[in-house]
């Protein structure tokens, strides 16, 4: 398959506007008239073509965490579960004993029996540990604390949260190797992410974002975390856009992320999952909508993503690509 004539959202090659899958990955990335010759004098069976008209691709959306499974035309090619699903790390709940379990999850009415789980398990198996307030991340942190740091490294638990977080507690998060999946609150139909995703991004702490209960478009989940209701914790569209794609593999158990580390991303080697979207506009945009820059210029070496905002209208969806085959 040969895509021109677009947006490429490529980190590693910002200035792409073709992308060549091939036996599905990705197999090169870069301007059209070099993708046409390319696959001109190497492709020697049937060239399927499509000119995007300017349209956007994406890697498709890794859903950190969701109580709802891929649908056939969903946008996510993956998410966290605590159910058993062909596409996504299923965390078997702790009263559930499953042989096909990726990790196990930890639900907030039973942190306080987490000490006696953590000394039970061996590593490098990953607890996925509900949080719904400071003082349960507080005996969470305890309860990690007295692990050794070695099995803590290995197993990298992750911590489900959405509620806020002193600068104390995340400088804890960091020396017990966890990571965060932030899920938003849903209010009057719109979620809500109240967590202080920037700050623990700015600790290097490696942050997910799953839609939870949250069925809508995930574009609204990434609106959320550029207009944090905290100033100070606002992320950049690119920032949130990492957090459902890239991010949401570098959570997982660690053989299962070393095993798909390529994926979420657009890049030469990179699964062919992909997401092809019509946006209003596109640009850079910074957590500071003063210092937001609109501009669609190749010259800015940028990987572009749509404008987001409240009060705009989402990007809407033209082509999902799977394996480098349209469904």
């Amino acid at each position: 398959m040969l895509l021109t004539n677009g947006y490429i959202h490529s980190v590693s090659e910002p200035y792409a506007n073709a992308l060549h899958a091939d036996n599905g990955v990705i197999a090169w990335l870069g301007s059209d008239a070099a993708g046409q010759q390319l696959v001109a004098a190497t492709v020697s069976g049937p060239i399927e073509a499509h000119d995007l008209d300017k349209a956007l691709v994406t890697p498709a959306f890794i859903d950190g965490f969701s109580t709802n499974p891929i649908s056939a035309t969903d946008t996510r090619v993956a998410l966290s579960t605590t159910e058993s699903v062909e596409m996504g790390v299923y965390y078997a709940p702790l009263t559930e004993d499953s042989p096909k379990a990726d990790g196990i999850y930890v639900n907030a009415e039973q942190v306080s029996q987490l000490t006696g789980i953590l000394n039970e398990i061996k590593p490098p198996t990953q607890l996925l540990i509900e949080s719904t307030n400071a003082q349960q991340l507080e005996d969470i942190l305890v309860a990690l604390e007295q692990q050794p740091s070695s099995s803590l490294m290995r197993s990298r638990h992750r911590i489900l949260v959405n509620h806020t977080i002193s600068e104390q507690l995340i400088e804890r998060l960091g020396t017990v190797h966890a990571s965060v999946t932030v899920v938003p609150d849903v209010d009057t139909g719109v979620p809500r992410i109240y967590a202080p995703i920037a700050s623990l991004i700015k600790k290097g702490i490696h942050v997910a974002a799953g839609t939870g209960q949250w069925s809508g478009s995930i574009w609204d989940l990434v609106t959320a975390l550029i207009e944090h209701e905290d100033k100070t914790q606002r992320l950049s569209t690119r920032a949130a856009f990492n957090t459902v794609s890239r991010d949401g593999v570098r959570v997982w158990p660690n053989q299962i992320a070393q095993e798909h580390m390529a994926a979420g991303r657009i890049a030469v080697g990179s699964p062919a999952d992909i997401n092809v979207w019509r946006a209003e506009e596109l640009g850079i945009q910074a957590p500071d909508i003063q210092a937001a820059h609109w501009s669609t210029d190749k010259r800015a070496g940028s990987a572009l993503l749509p404008i987001l905002s409240s009060s705009t209208q989402r990007p809407q969806l033209e082509l999902r690509i799977r394996h480098g085959n349209i469904v």
